[in-house]
């Protein structure tokens, strides 16, 4: 049986409707109010960027557990950003006027390497970005056939399902993570954990599709974010129709 999860990233702004980066002060809210209604504050977590914040789903068993996740989620946010005077905006593509300091998170070490190793550009491109990312479940040899039916054409067919900023958004992931998001053909699945051992491990794969042995999920990475829950269901229905 497969499972699904979900992954989202929004912009935090102020009450002037500025990007401002308050994960440090966010976060500890979010993770205080989800411990006291019994979900995990694993489920809640921080990007590359200070401006913005992620959220996840447990693995679910339909699309229906999948929206009931997200509802409950947004619930948490919601709450957490109204305690502190904040909110969230929902734009793939942000206007780099809008932000009011760029500045890595204050958590991850290998994120602050990151930072520190890319261009004012590359900062830029990463931070003024935020996607939904679609996790299905495979078998070893299902993951070797979506990764091989994920050419070019698919790609950005899925693309275009999630796009809203004239693909904008694609464009700076593009130019910060230096590749054009096509995972390589391969033969086997080991052929598949080679790839993934060579680049250093799974987070420093940065296909548009590409497997994760931590999850044991094939991972779609270029859909915009959306304010909207039925639209993610969308998002994963066409993940699926390329099932092999």
């Amino acid at each position: 049986m497969k499972t699904f999860g979900i992954e989202r990233e929004r912009f935090i702004i102020n009450a002037q409707g500025k990007i401002v980066p308050a994960i440090e002060k966010l976060l500890p809210r979010v993770h205080q109010i989800s411990r006291a209604q019994g979900v995990s504050e694993n489920l809640f977590t921080f990007e590359l960027f200070a401006g913005q914040i992620e959220d996840r789903t447990p693995p679910c068993p339909n699309l229906e557990a999948i929206k009931e996740a997200l509802w409950l989620n947004d619930r948490i946010l919601l709450e957490a950003a109204s305690d502190l005077g904040l909110a969230f905006d929902y734009s793939e593509y942000a206007n780099e006027k809008r932000v009011l300091e760029f500045t890595v998170n204050p958590f991850n070490e290998r994120h602050q390497q990151i930072w520190a190793s890319i261009s004012s550009d590359q900062r830029i491109s990463a931070s003024v970005v935020a996607a939904v990312h679609v996790h299905i479940s495979a078998t070893d040899e299902a993951a070797v056939k979506v990764l091989n039916l994920c050419r070019e054409d698919v790609v950005n067919h899925l693309i275009s399902i999630g796009d809203h900023s004239g693909l904008k958004r694609i464009k700076a992931y593009q130019q910060m993570a230096e590749t054009s998001g096509t995972p390589p053909i391969f033969a086997n699945f080991s052929a598949v954990m080679e790839y993934i051992t060579a680049h250093g491990g799974e987070k420093n794969v940065w296909d548009l599709v590409r497997y994760k042995p931590s999850t044991k999920t094939v991972e779609f990475r270029m859909f915009g974010i959306t304010q909207s829950v039925n639209e993610i269901i969308g998002y994963v229905q066409a993940c699926l129709n390329i099932y092999p």
